[in-house]
Order: C-alpha cells, then structure tokens, then sequence
C-alpha cells in the first residue's frame, strides 16, 4: 500500500473511531456524519491501485463486482456507527418489518445435562451441526490449508469456551464440543472442502511454509518473517470475525433466522476468498525473483479488514440490550493465555523481522542472502 493510501486509510479509521465514542441526539447531525464517513471509505479505495484477479481461472470484472459488495457493505457499516442504536436498528425495519423487535437476552447453555448417552447426543444434533459444517466446508474453499483449518477448528472451541460468561450458549458438553463439531461436523466439512479443491485441480496453500521440509522444525514460518506474519494475521482474523459473526446481529437485532445472516455470509465468501488469496500470494512470493514478475497490492486484504473493524466497532459500540454481555468481565485466567500468545507472537515476529539473518536491499525486498543469490543465479540461468 502507497504511503497516500495509508494516509487515507489511517483518516478513516480515525474518523470511523470518532463514530464509536460520540453520537449527537441529532439525527440530521448524525446522518450528515454517518455520509462523510462513507465518502471518506469511497475516497480511501480510490486510492488504491486497479483492481487484478488473484486467481488464474477467475476474470478481473467478477473480482472488482464482488470486491464493490464490500466496499457496500463497509459503507452501511459506517453509516450505521454514526447513528443511535435506536435509529441504527430501526432502518432494518425497512427492509423487513419483523425486525427492530429487542431481541431475547440469551440464557441457554448446552452443558446442562452433560451425560455421554445417545439421547443427548441426539437432542443437541440440531440445525447448528448443520451450520457447522456448511460453514467449514466454505472455509476449506477460502483458506485451503488443512492444518491452519483444523487449528482454526480448534481455536474456535477455545474462544468458545472462554466467552461462554459473556454468551452462555457458548458453554457446551466436552463431547458436543470435540466429537460433534470438531471431530465431526467440523473435520467432514474440511475434508469435502479440500477434496473439491483438488478435483478442480486448483492451489492448495501452504501458509505454514511445509512444502520441502523434512520436519516440523524447517517450516518458514519459524525462520522467514512473512510467512509468520501471515499465519498469525490469518489466525488473529478469522478468530475476530468468528466473534463478530455472533455480536453483530445481534447488536443491530438481527435475529439467526433473518435471511440477513445469508447476505452477509456471501459477502464475506466472496470478500475472504479474495483476500485471502491476495495475502497467500505477498506470502509465497516475498524474498523470490517471482517478486519483481507479479506485484502483490493490498486491494483485498483492505477490504476485508476494513469489514472486519467496522463489524468489531459496532459490536462494541450497540452492545446495550443487545442480547449479549459484552460488558461482562473475562476471567483472569481465561486473559491471560491469550494474552501470552498475543505478545509472545509479536515479540517473535519482531525477532525475525529486525533481528534474525535478514537484510535490506535497495530493491526494498527482505530475504536471507543464501536465497537472494540462488534467486538471482536462476534467473540469469532461465
């Protein structure tokens, strides 16, 4: 991203947080405001270079069509931050009469009974297992890397577990949570996923870096810098946005059967897909003379965080009679872990970036001297 574009960029979430921490009783103010913010976002994607298809199979016009949904959607977001909760929920109304109705605070749990008898196995196989699958089936098309999908798998019962005081359906059975979505709904969704990837012959990633190595131990991520940075950016995202999945409907009373869910769903397939393949190509690329052939932008990768912080902005912002506990407060010790694999990635990654074998050239690339020369002896070969 040129230095303009992160100007812009950097304008508009400042301007976007003023949303989140001031609202005028005005309406006309606030609907003046909440357009300002739109035209800002409008104006930030400008500033980005054209839009290219980072798939090979797939034209550039359906990529810029599907990227303009979310730059739609992103713009309703910011609309919305400026508004009231009032007002902010009563525009759905419009689209849908049954909706603005508060929705009911929820106060079910799934670990009530927590005996291991088919029963109960049966009573709580409901149109969630469903959901379940379908949902890593599309992450299998959009990710396509079994091992950071079936971490992803895993880190999902985690935050699961760790936010079930502030949504108590969160709390499920230990065999509701590993055997019916992780072992089951969850690996057979990835598994079908992955097996259509591969009939229609397309890229499988490899974010970890494992192609080649003859052990855990030689995976780039451990040693190149980008390549860390993209699987903790990958995991940081889709754990968020797992979150938000749940927090945004319900902050602007949008109950799960509202076909509202499904939009925003196709969004994200089509916004995430894109993005993530974008940040899958700046990965494999960095430190190779492909480099210089194929320039990576950040076209994609904006759009879809961009999305990302407007959904965790308004979460935060409409979290009163929302049918969450967003002000409740999260254990120490449920903070804590999370908070060393936080920092303790980062530091790590600061440890690649400034510290490890790498270096700077005047090209800007950064990449270990061993493989800048075998890159630029190949290419005078080829």
């Amino acid at each position: 991203m040129e230095y303009g574009s992160q100007v812009l960029f950097f304008l508009t979430i400042s301007y976007i947080l003023c949303g989140l921490f001031w609202t005028s009783t005005s309406t006309e103010w606030n609907v003046k405001a909440g357009l300002i913010g739109v035209c800002l976002v409008f104006l930030a994607q400008s500033s980005l270079k054209p839009y290219k298809s980072p798939f090979i199979r797939v034209r550039d016009v359906y990529c810029r069509v599907g990227a303009r949904f979310g730059l739609l959607y992103i713009g309703l977001l910011v609309f919305l931050l400026f508004q009231t909760e009032d007002d902010a929920r009563a525009l759905f109304a419009y689209i849908d009469p049954n909706l603005n109705k508060q929705l009911e605070m929820r106060t079910e749990n799934y670990d009530r009974n927590c005996e291991f008898t088919i029963q109960n196995v049966y009573k709580l196989s409901d149109f969630y297992l469903l959901a379940h699958f379908l949902n890593w089936f599309f992450a299998a098309l959009i990710l396509r890397d079994y091992y950071i999908l079936h971490i992803w798998s895993v880190l999902d019962e985690l935050i699961e577990l760790s936010l079930k005081n502030i949504r108590p359906n969160f709390a499920e059975c230990w065999w509701d949570s590993l055997i019916l979505d992780v072992l089951l709904a969850n690996t057979l969704g990835i598994w079908i996923g992955m097996l259509l990837i591969r009939y229609f012959k397309s890229l499988e990633y490899d974010w970890f870096g494992r192609r080649g190595a003859k052990s855990i131990k030689e995976w780039k991520v451990w040693t190149e810098h980008r390549h860390f940075q993209g699987v903790f950016l990958v995991i940081l995202f889709v754990s968020l946005n797992f979150v938000t999945g749940f927090t945004v409907s319900n902050s602007l009373w949008i109950p799960p059967s509202s076909k509202l869910n499904i939009v925003r769903l196709l969004i994200w397939l089509v916004v995430g897909g894109l993005g993530f393949r974008e940040g899958y190509d700046d990965v494999r690329t960095w430190g190779d003379h492909l480099r210089a052939e194929k320039q990576i932008f950040a076209q994609y990768r904006w759009t879809a965080w961009m999305m990302l912080c407007c959904e965790v902005i308004l979460s935060w912002k409409f979290r009163h009679n929302a049918g969450n506990r967003l002000d409740e407060s999260v254990h120490w010790y449920v903070v804590l872990p999370w908070a060393t694999y936080i920092i303790g990635s980062l530091l790590y990654y600061c440890y690649l970036r400034l510290f490890y074998k790498y270096r700077i050239y005047k090209d800007g690339t950064y990449m270990d001297l061993e493989i800048r020369q075998q890159s630029l002896q190949n290419k005078k070969t080829n």
